[in-house]
């Protein structure tokens, strides 16, 4: 799944895709591929404390932004 939100993150038009949009594509991306309620973070500067599952939650920085995303419920 880390692999496919990377693979994901890196084939939108990081030109014309602002840190919102991509989140909002990210977590329906994630919804109709492995079943709703996924939340994503996108950003800069930002701090995070949620509770996850165990292959549930994913976390990696592609350049200086930070994607944060993980399965609630």
């Amino acid at each position: 799944m880390k692999l496919r939100a990377i693979d994901f993150v890196m084939s939108q038009d990081k030109s014309k895709t602002m840190e919102l949009e991509l989140a909002k594509k990210l977590k329906t991306e994630f919804d109709s591929k492995y079943h709703p309620t996924w939340q994503c973070i996108v950003g800069k500067n930002f701090g995070s404390d949620i509770g996850f599952e165990d292959k549930h939650m994913i976390y990696f920085y592609l350049g200086s932004t930070a994607i944060l995303l993980w399965k609630a419920g």
